[in-house]
Order: C-alpha cells, then sequence, then structure tokens
C-alpha cells in the first residue's frame, strides 16, 4: 500500500485483491486503524501439548444435526 499526499488530505492506495477481498467500491467510506499483533513466546513443548489437546478435544462436542452457522445473527450481537 502507498500513503499521497493530495490537496484535500491523503490517500491510501489499495492493491485490487484487497478491495475485492474487502467487498469495497469507489466511494465506501472506510476507517484506517492502527494494528498491533502480540507475539506470545511459546515453546516447542507448550507447541506439542496444544496440539495434543486440539486433536483429543476434536469430534467431542459435534453441532447438533441440521445446525448452521448465521453470520448476520452473531455480528448482530
Amino acid at each position: 500500500m502507498k500513503l499521497e499526499k493530495t490537496a484535500d488530505g491523503y490517500v491510501v492506495q489499495v492493491p485490487d485483491d484487497v478491495v475485492a477481498a474487502l467487498g469495497l467500491h469507489e466511494g465506501d467510506q472506510v476507517k484506517v486503524a492502527k494494528f498491533n499483533p502480540i507475539t506470545i513466546p511459546v515453546t516447542e513443548e507448550q507447541r506439542r501439548w496444544a496440539m495434543d489437546t486440539i486433536r483429543e478435544l476434536r469430534g467431542t462436542n459435534p453441532l447438533p444435526p441440521g445446525y448452521k452457522f448465521d453470520r448476520e445473527e452473531a455480528n448482530a450481537r
């Protein structure tokens, strides 16, 4: 991405694939925010324990028959 100064302020050039993935269109209002990902150091032993735990829990709590996730309903909360 590239930041350019214009007479009215600043413009952020966003690649076409990012625009398409976000479903944006020319003229859409967007908000730019700072993102600080946190990296937590993990030992190989901790990683192995976590992966083993995930494997043990896989399939132990299946979803009810006919369950369908509704993204709109979840985002409305």
